[in-house]
């Protein structure tokens, strides 16, 4: 809810949403509805009920800690119904709370289908294209969708989906490579992310975000191997001047998510947080949400933080606005219809 003038100043920026996974965008009362339908909670459970086991509202050990606990979110996405609710209501809440105009959402079809097979892929991906195409009818949006490959996963399995999405070029607009990057590096995707690149699409990578000495090491492999257009979180890149200038230099933007990198440890508070820091070293810093419906918050969390902790102008946060709506996947004629001239 807007509160205050400084609330209404922030909500009034038109926002892009670069970096937001599907699967963990839900709203709380649709998810804790689906629980209770599927008997995994009891019916009148409380909204702290249904917190405790669905979500992350505090720092958690390590990213695949974070990880697993996503697992129990996946297993309610069990029908093609509740995949197009799930997506239009997350691209409805991303207009409405926080004004988002152009919105990439990112989805793994390995993550559900490994447990709901039968769902089938085309029909997956067709359910999550109706609810998007629902909430573009309804409001002044744009969205794409990202097809994302899990690092866990073997290079034979990721070759399929990277497949999948080249042959669904224009719907997907690029891939993605995520999870647990300290076990997972990623230098054996590195032919697979070059073919889809080859093939047109965009390519972003989860890279540099974990608190660990190796990670932005990672950054510099998805530039120089991967072809990263755009590195995912890369909130470690702060620890290394080197990969600071080369992302000056290649003005390959950052997917930034303050209260993300917080909850998995990779920076100890928000105030703490460099996306500021970045900013001023002339890193292209974007501000994102990543699993908003997990972490309990709204992209315009991550603005208020921007703002009122790390004191971020206005004028700041819409140079990361300018800079995210041209890194963005969707095309020129697309963003142009909703985005402000």
């Amino acid at each position: 809810m807007i509160s205050s003038g400084n609330d209404r100043d922030l909500f009034n920026i038109p926002k892009v949403e670069l970096h937001c996974h599907l699967e963990l965008a839900y709203r709380l009362a649709t998810m804790k509805a689906w629980a209770i339908e599927d008997g995994d909670l009891p019916e009148g459970c409380s909204d702290e009920e249904f917190k405790a086991k669905y979500m992350v509202l505090s720092p958690m050990n390590d990213l695949p800690t974070v990880l697993q606990k996503f697992l129990v979110t996946r297993d309610r996405i069990k029908s093609l119904e509740r995949i197009e609710r799930l997506t239009f209501e997350a691209c409805e809440d991303m207009y409405l709370i926080s004004n988002v105009r152009i919105l990439e959402l990112r989805y793994a079809p390995s993550f559900v289908l490994e447990v709901y097979p039968e769902l089938g892929a085309d029909r997956m991906h067709e359910a999550i294209m109706r609810g998007c195409a629902r909430a573009e009818v309804k409001y002044p949006i744009a969205v794409g969708i990202i097809c994302l490959l899990q690092r866990i996963k073997s290079v034979t399995e990721n070759e399929y989906w990277a497949d999948f999405a080249i042959e669904r070029k224009g719907e997907i607009l690029g891939i993605d490579l995520a999870d647990d990057e300290v076990n997972y590096p990623p230098e054996p995707f590195t032919h697979i992310f070059q073919k889809a690149k080859s093939a047109g699409l965009g390519i972003t990578v989860h890279a540099g975000e974990p608190n660990d000495p190796n990670a932005s090491n990672n950054i510099l492999t998805s530039i120089e191997m991967l072809g990263a257009d755009r590195i995912g979180h890369g909130v470690q890149a702060i620890m290394d001047l080197k990969v600071i200038e080369v992302l000056r230099e290649s003005k390959i933007p950052l997917e930034l998510c303050p209260t993300s990198n917080v909850l998995t440890k990779a920076v100890d508070s928000a105030d703490k947080h460099p996306i500021k820091r970045l900013f001023d070293l002339g890193v292209r810093t974007t501000l994102n949400s990543d699993d908003p419906g997990v972490m309990g918050i709204t992209l315009m969390t991550e603005y208020e933080i921007a703002h009122n902790i790390l004191g971020m102008t206005l004028n700041e946060l819409e140079k990361c606005n300018q800079w995210a709506m041209e890194a963005s996947f969707i095309c020129k004629e697309k963003k142009a219809v909703v985005w402000p001239v």
